[in-house]
C-alpha cells in the first residue's frame, strides 16, 4: 500500500535533460519513515547523515583509497577533482569530517531492512514488479537502517570550473532482477522515473551546480547489481570533462560483496574511470615473447603472417614457371632430335618405308 507524506514547504524544482535542478519530496513504498525531501542547493551546515538536505561540502575533505562497503549513514555520489583530474567519487559522511571515494573502491551494500512492498497502483508498472512482492528500496528519504545514497554537485573546485552543471548518465544496468531509480512528489503526483534498467541507450540527467538530491533506488531481486555510470560537464574554459565508473550494488545482506567488488571489471585497484578529456576503446593486449603485454602485438604478428604468404606465394609462381620452361626446353630438344634424325635417315636412305641398297 503506496503511503505518501504532505508535500514540504519550498519544494525544489527538478528536471530531466533540462537546465532545472533536481527536487523532490518522499516517496514511501509501505510504512512510514523519517519526513525529508531533496532539495536544490546546498545550505549553511552539513546534514551529518540526519534527513537534513542542506550541506556544505569543505574544500579540505580528504580524498580516501582502499575498499570500502557502504550500508548505512549518507553517501553522495559526485564529480570531483582531484589534483585538477575529474573524477566520480562518492562522499561518505559516515565519519566525520566526510571523506571522499573512488567509485571503483565501494561496493552499496542494500540491507535486509530496506526490503518493502511493490505498491498496487499502475503508475508503478515500470518496477517490473507484482504487487505485494518484496523489493529492496533505497529511499528518498532516509530510513536509519538503510544506506541514503544520492548525488550533488557542490565539491567546491566543481562548482568554480564547470559551466553551470553536469549531466549524470546510465550507460546500463547488470543484475539478476530489474533495477529503476525514480522521484515523486508528496501531493500523490506518479513517479518521475530518471533512470530504467528496461530501457536501451544511455539515459541522461540534468543536474545544476550547487545540488544536492536524493532518490528512490529500487532493486526487484537479491544479488549483484553493476550500473554503469558517467558523469560529464563542459567547464568554463570550453573544455569538456567526463568520468566513467562502475556503481556497484550488493543486494540482500546474503550477497557476497566481494563478488560485488570482482564484478564489472576494474577493482578497488584499478585505474578509475575514463580519462577525463577523452577515451579510446582497445582490445585485450597481447603477450609478448617474454610474458609481459605489448600493445599492437596481435596487429604485427598478423602482418608478418601476411608478408610470409606474399613471399610463399611469389617462390612457388616462380618455381613453376622455371618447371615450365625446363618442360619446354626438353620437349624442344627432344623434337630437334627426331628432326635430325629423319634429316639423317633421308640422306642416307634408311628413312621409315626405304630399305638399303
Amino acid at each position: 500500500m503506496l503511503s505518501l507524506p504532505p508535500p514540504p514547504a519550498g519544494l525544489g524544482r527538478r528536471a530531466r535533460n533540462a537546465s532545472v535542478a533536481l527536487g523532490a519530496a518522499a516517496v514511501l513504498l509501505g510504512t512510514a519513515s523519517p519526513a525529508g525531501h531533496a532539495q536544490d542547493g546546498g545550505g549553511d551546515g552539513g546534514d551529518g547523515g540526519g534527513g537534513d538536505l542542506e550541506q556544505t561540502v569543505a574544500p579540505e575533505e580528504d580524498n580516501i583509497a582502499g575498499e570500502a562497503v557502504l550500508n548505512v549513514g549518507h553517501v553522495d555520489i559526485g564529480p570531483r577533482f582531484v589534483d585538477g583530474e575529474w573524477h566520480i567519487h562518492g562522499r561518505d559522511d559516515s565519519q566525520s569530517p566526510p571523506v571522499w571515494r573512488p567509485l571503483t573502491d565501494v561496493v552499496t551494500q542494500v540491507v535486509d531492512a530496506s526490503q518493502q512492498q511493490a505498491p498496487e497502483d499502475p503508475d508503478f508498472g515500470f518496477l517490473d514488479a507484482e504487487p505485494g512482492s518484496d523489493l529492496f528500496v533505497i529511499p528518498q528519504t532516509q530510513a536509519p537502517e538503510v544506506i541514503w545514497l544520492g548525488w550533488n554537485t557542490q565539491d567546491p573546485e566543481v562548482m568554480e570550473r564547470v559551466n553551470r552543471g553536469v549531466t549524470l548518465t546510465m550507460h546500463g544496468v547488470e543484475g539478476p532482477g530489474h533495477f529503476a531509480v525514480f522521484l515523486q512528489n508528496g501531493d500523490l503526483g506518479a513517479p518521475d522515473v530518471l533512470w530504467d534498467g528496461d530501457e536501451e541507450g544511455p539515459q541522461e540527467l540534468w543536474v545544476d551546480l550547487n545540488t544536492h538530491t536524493h532518490a528512490n533506488w529500487v532493486f526487484t531481486e537479491p544479488g549483484v547489481y553493476v550500473v554503469d555510470f558517467e558523469v560529464s560537464a563542459d567547464l568554463i574554459t570550453g573544455e569538456h570533462v567526463s568520468a566513467r565508473a562502475p556503481l556497484r550494488f550488493a543486494v540482500g545482506e546474503e550477497t557476497d560483496v566481494r563478488e560485488a567488488f570482482d564484478a564489472g571489471g576494474g577493482g578497488p585497484a584499478a585505474e578509475e574511470e575514463e580519462p577525463a578529456q577523452e577515451s579510446s576503446a582497445t582490445g585485450p593486449p597481447a603477450e609478448g615473447p617474454e610474458g609481459g603485454d605489448t600493445e599492437g602485438g596481435d596487429t604485427a604478428s598478423d602482418e608478418e603472417d601476411a608478408s610470409l604468404n606474399v613471399v610463399l606465394i611469389a617462390v612457388g609462381a616462380v618455381a613453376l614457371a622455371l618447371l615450365a620452361a625446363v618442360v619446354v626446353v626438353t620437349a624442344r630438344s627432344r623434337r630437334a632430335r627426331r628432326i635430325a634424325a629423319a634429316t639423317d635417315a633421308a640422306d642416307t636412305g634408311t628413312g621409315p618405308g626405304r630399305s638399303a641398297s
